[in-house]
């Protein structure tokens, strides 16, 4: 495994958590760069940045950045480190092995919901949210070494998925952590629907309706074909197999409330 490994990634991508434990794993030392920023300053990052403002809390960020890349280990970034030219260049520079932790922007706003020690993030507004992510998210991608997608899994997955990054095999590790986190969204979904399939169970045992209504799974399956007509990954009969698990799952999901 290389001597320094770099973890970037939008705020709540779990760069810290995967970072502490990839160290662990390892057996690496392990830094994380707001932590380092407070040991360097004296202190807190909400504090400095009332104090100084954003601009110089990114020199100072700068600073440190490029300190701390003369020791070997487990480095866990600030979410914007990136939008800084200089940053970029001297992370392009070392010997690092830079990864991506990717995770969607629903899941991120899941995960900081409740954040109080993020000073930017109580400045920003939805949109402003929205397009600091549109901007850092290419940038992540063009310095990264390899990108691992987070959303939906433990950081002990996670961990493990990067560790198969240094393995013979590891072109196929991304992709593979992107089908796992779609697969994951797909399990999730499916579990929504059944969630909605209740409520309409309750309605149905309410004004006496029949559970199964083939005349509405018909017209879905007309309308989803309509819609992926001209999509090559996607056939029909993978239309009519999708419908009918789906339709099947709900059934019986309904048929067990009715009793």
């Amino acid at each position: 495994m290389t001597n320094t490994i770099i973890l970037i990634g939008f705020m709540g991508a779990g760069k810290t958590t995967v970072g502490q434990q990839l160290a662990k794993e390892t057996k690496q030392q392990f830094l994380d760069l707001d932590d380092e920023f407070v040991k360097e300053t004296g202190t807190s990052i909400k504090s400095f940045m009332a104090d100084n403002g954003e601009k110089a809390f990114r020199t100072m960020e700068t600073k440190v950045l490029e300190d701390r890349l003369q020791n070997s280990g487990v480095i866990s970034t600030g979410g914007g480190i990136v939008e800084s030219d200089i940053n970029r260049e001297i992370i392009a520079k070392s010997d690092a092995t830079v990864i991506f932790l990717q995770a969607d922007l629903a899941t991120v706003i899941s995960r900081l919901a409740t954040d109080t020690e993020r000073p930017l993030l109580r400045q920003l507004s939805m949109k402003q949210l929205m397009d600091r992510w549109a901007l850092r998210e290419p940038l992540y991608s063009s310095l990264a070494d390899s990108t691992i997608q987070t959303n939906g899994k433990r950081p002990e997955k996670i961990v493990q998925e990067v560790i198969k990054l240094f393995s013979p095999d590891n072109a196929l590790v991304s992709l593979r952590s992107e089908i796992d986190s779609l697969d994951h969204q797909i399990v999730n979904l499916i579990s929504e629907r059944l969630t909605v399939v209740k409520e309409i169970a309750d309605v149905k045992k309410d004004t006496g309706l029949s559970v199964v209504q083939h005349g509405r799974m018909d017209q879905m399956r007309s309308e989803l074909k309509k819609e992926f007509r001209d999509d090559e990954n996607v056939s029909d009969r993978l239309i009519d197999e999708i419908v009918d698990l789906l339709t099947s799952t709900s059934i019986n999901h309904e048929n067990k409330m009715f009793g």
